[in-house]
């Protein structure tokens, strides 16, 4: 891995763990210093999070972390519970022995945490939820593009489970949908799947219409 990819990727990280909010500038000069290299690599790594969809860069203007519209946000919420749906349906078609202890592990932690209101550990063991069915899928292509989705809305996803009653919904959704996975019920684990993602793309927009995030 070259220099600017190394740059890319941790970058990304930093998307994935909810330390770079939306609307956040961006500094060529001080991302060089921060990963001990030149602004070069660091200019090109920023060009490729651009075209991800990533950061918005603005000639004469800055680079930033870029901020969706509840418009834009909605849109990539339902294409998400699309692809997660397909492979909710994936997993319960091929689930196994393996991934049903995985995903009964995964239940009792998403479980643990909302009933003790963590919302850290809850957001933690969320992603812990949706990686086991990811793998039970055993399709990696839309895994792929799955995963690309997510990273661009992980800016938002610290401030989902602040709203009221959310992190109950959502971990009553998580057991709906292990429960039809592991029942091998297909067309119900896509629904559920489904409804779960868009449940989460309402409270998203819920929290940019009120200024919330």
């Amino acid at each position: 891995m070259n220099t600017q990819q190394s740059i890319r990727k941790r970058i990304e990280n930093e998307f994935r763990e909810g330390k770079l909010a939306p609307g956040t500038a961006l500094d060529e000069r001080a991302l060089a210093t921060k990963f001990k290299t030149s602004r070069t690599p660091v200019r090109e790594a920023l060009l490729l999070l651009s075209a991800q969809g990533l950061i918005d860069i603005i000639p004469r203007t800055g680079i930033y972390v870029k901020k969706l519209t509840a418009h834009e946000l909605i849109a990539m919420m339902e294409g998400l519970g699309e692809l997660e749906g397909v492979l909710a349906r994936l997993a319960a078609q091929r689930i196994n022995t393996k991934y049903s202890k995985e995903i009964k592990e995964a239940i009792k932690q998403t479980e643990k945490f909302a009933n003790a209101q963590d919302i850290n550990n809850y957001q933690l063991a969320n992603v812990q939820f949706h990686e086991v069915i990811y793998r039970a899928s055993g399709n990696p292509y839309i895994v792929e593009q799955t995963k690309a989705a997510r990273l661009q809305i992980s800016g938002y996803r610290g401030h989902l489970f602040e709203k009221p009653g959310r992190l109950k919904k959502s971990q009553l959704e998580h057991k709906a949908v292990a429960e039809w996975i592991l029942k091998g019920e297909a067309d119900k684990a896509a629904d559920a799947m489904r409804d779960h993602i868009s449940s989460g793309g309402k409270a998203f927009a819920d929290l940019i219409l009120t200024n919330k995030i």
